[in-house]
């Protein structure tokens, strides 16, 4: 929890409803498919409240902890379920290429 995570993926746009929108590549078979019925393809993803949250508060210096403690903030819940949904959430766009991380440099 004492990663710093970054954005990698910077196509993304913030609705009116506070939700972030990734604009996401289009695959060459869903371009193709959109064409055949007429269709313009989109891929995209939205992002639900909290995940919004969480990575509109990624700005690369503040640790997951500390996301945590916004989120635990937030909502009212404790810190623990907060750190457990946010690792959670990490662990899934870090898969998908769309964070890095970088260690808390020491003081």
């Amino acid at each position: 929890v004492l990663y710093v995570p970054e954005i990698r993926h910077h196509r993304f746009r913030v609705t009116d409803a506070g939700r972030v929108v990734l604009d996401l590549e289009i695959n060459p078979v869903k371009k193709l498919m959109g064409w055949l019925v007429n269709r313009e393809a989109v891929s995209d993803l939205e992002l639900d409240e909290l995940s919004s949250s969480a990575w509109l508060s990624m700005d690369g210096s503040r640790s997951i902890l500390d996301i945590a403690r916004i989120q635990s903030e937030k909502t009212g819940d404790d810190i623990d379920e907060a750190v457990r949904r946010i690792v959670k959430f990490m662990r899934y766009i870090a898969k998908r290429g769309w964070i890095k991380f970088k260690e808390v440099q020491k003081i």
